[in-house]
């Protein structure tokens, strides 16, 4: 499997913990990625929805030190971005411009604005993350599969599943699929089962090959996300080198 690099951090050889900043202000949004990192994220998710504008963007990249990840989510992705989508893909441009770690697109983004965007990020060498979200159900895990073969035709740096669990039904076949797809992909990825019921798959789909994982800051921020010391812990204590003889 080929790793991905964002800054000084190798997403590949051990699990990554991603935590996420999301507010209204730079200033905030900063002071949670310096909370993030504190708590013990290896790497901070940029949720720039609700940011006024891209000279916002532009500001908060350049004033983010730590390894990051750049999304701007709608409404239909579980975001906040109000605006159009061509603007959405100009605040991501605006980030990579700027210099960011990474950059994260929907598949099911207009092909065209999704297309254009990882073109921008490719000539400024930036990694992309390429995510395939169902914010309303769990698919069955063949069509998840087939999903995510489209996602790897795209050439993505690191690939992200999130779907929503309803049941532990829901749950089993993202676990399910994060073992058929490691041997699938060539690059880091992420399988994540959203709601409480998908609490365990953030820590568990880890074990099944998953390479990073979303985690928060503090606990019940997000209802079904452990926070980074939750996670860490639940993985330690399920490592194989913990129980090898």
């Amino acid at each position: 499997m080929r790793v991905a690099r964002l800054g000084n951090l190798v997403i590949g050889e051990r699990p990554v913990f991603v935590a996420t900043s999301l507010a209204d202000t730079v200033e905030e949004m900063s002071r949670q990625a310096e909370r993030a990192l504190a708590a013990g994220a290896d790497c901070v998710e940029l949720r720039i929805d609700r940011l006024p504008s891209t000279r916002d963007v532009v500001e908060l990249i350049r004033a983010t030190d730590a390894p990051h990840i750049v999304a701007c989510r709608p409404p239909v992705f579980g975001g906040a971005f109000a605006g159009a989508e061509g603007e959405r893909i100009e605040r991501l441009e605006g980030a990579i411009e700027a210099g960011a770690t990474a950059v994260d697109i929907e598949f099911l983004t207009d092909s065209k604005l999704r297309d254009r965007l990882i073109d921008t990020a490719r000539s400024h060498e930036t990694p992309v993350l390429v995510g395939y979200e169902d914010m309303s159900k769990t698919p069955p895990a063949e069509e998840l599969v087939r999903s995510l073969e489209a996602v790897n035709e795209l050439r993505p740096d690191l690939v992200k599943l999130a779907v929503r669990a309803q049941s532990y039904t829901d749950l089993l076949t993202v676990l399910e699929t994060a073992l058929k797809i490691r041997t699938l992909l060539d690059v880091p990825f992420a399988a994540i089962a959203l709601g409480p019921h998908g609490a365990p798959s953030r820590p568990l789909a880890c074990q099944f090959g998953s390479s990073f994982t979303y985690c928060a800051v503090e606990s019940g921020a997000v209802p079904g996300q452990l926070t980074v010391d939750e996670t860490r812990q639940v993985i330690e204590m399920l490592s194989e080198e913990r129980w090898s003889c």
